[in-house]
């Protein structure tokens, strides 16, 4: 019979079936880019010595480049300017707008709280 377990064919306590453990779940190329570029590296700017990501030295590398006439780097730069902005724009127009029913619903209770502050009180009940 196994050591780790007892006469009835448990484990003992501190003892498992398993001692490696479950196997890592592997990492996919997403996930690995991902790591790499917002790993942080020390750089020189300025005189100074700042940590930075990795991303953040690459973009700034690259609209350095576009900016000192580097043809290549500078339609890099303005074709993922463009696509920023388009997904900025995509983002707000996601955002909750308020409609004519919500502009109404808050005047309401804009109302009720100044008729509360004016009366003194919170005991009155609002007008449903």
């Amino acid at each position: 019979m196994n050591e780790d377990r007892d006469p009835a064919g448990r484990f003992r306590a501190g003892a498992t079936g398993n001692p490696r453990g479950r196997p890592r779940k592997t990492r996919g190329v997403d996930a690995s880019m991902m790591r790499a570029v917002n790993e942080a590296v020390t750089v020189t700017e300025g005189g100074r010595r700042r940590r930075r990501a990795k991303l953040d030295i690459t973009a700034t590398q690259i609209a350095n480049k576009g900016a000192a006439g580097d043809l290549r780097a500078a339609k890099m730069t303005m074709d993922l300017v463009r696509k920023a902005e388009a997904n900025a724009e995509a983002e707000a127009a996601r955002a909750p707008v308020m409609t004519r029913n919500d502009h109404e619903i808050v005047a309401r209770v804009i109302e009720h709280l100044r008729q509360l502050i004016v009366e003194g009180g919170c005991d009155a009940q609002p007008d449903a």
